[in-house]
């Protein structure tokens, strides 16, 4: 029954607080609403209704009452945001929870591929490697394993690449 009309002339009684009042004119609903002595949840009745309805089933005074927000589900109550470590995406932008060994064995095979040594990027990624393994042990595990390898492969091929170079200028001489 909802856009139901208070008409005037017609008595009505309400309930508020978990006590009823009336009778009262039409025209006094609206004032005990804009008083804020009825709430959107208050029950008004009168002659010729069935059942107690909700004052904000009433046209007049829904106006008089801000609509409500729906309530949040549990699902999506507040929570505590995880650690930026935990999050994969944020890892990949960032160097959130990485070994820095990881990090600086990934920047050395990096640049053993343009001009840098590679048995740096070499030890740099075991060190890494064994960084992270050890922070598994640990509540705080360490990522960064992709780095680690990646040092170890490009500096373990350009270390074969410069003693080829070594034992070559060698063997020339």
């Amino acid at each position: 029954m909802s856009g139901m009309e208070i008409l005037q002339g017609v008595q009505y009684h309400y309930s508020s607080a978990g006590q009823r009042h009336g009778p009262v004119e039409g025209t006094q609903l609206i004032e005990l609403a804009q008083q804020g002595q009825l709430q959107p949840d208050s029950q008004v009745w009168t002659d010729g209704m069935d059942n107690w309805e909700s004052v904000s089933s009433f046209t007049q005074l829904q106006t008089l009452f801000p609509a409500q927000p729906p309530p949040v589900p549990a699902s999506h109550a507040a929570q505590p945001p995880k650690p930026m470590g935990d999050d994969a995406g944020m890892r990949m932008l960032l160097p959130v929870g990485r070994s820095g060994w990881a990090i600086a064995a990934g920047y050395a095979g990096l640049f053993a591929l343009l001009f840098f040594p590679g048995p740096i990027a070499l030890i740099l990624g075991i060190i890494a490697l064994i960084d992270i393994q050890k922070s598994k042990k640990t509540g705080k595990p360490k990522h960064g394993m992709g780095r680690a390898i990646f040092a170890l492969i490009i500096g373990g091929l350009t270390t074969i690449g410069l003693l080829i170079m070594i034992v070559g200028a060698l063997t020339v001489s």
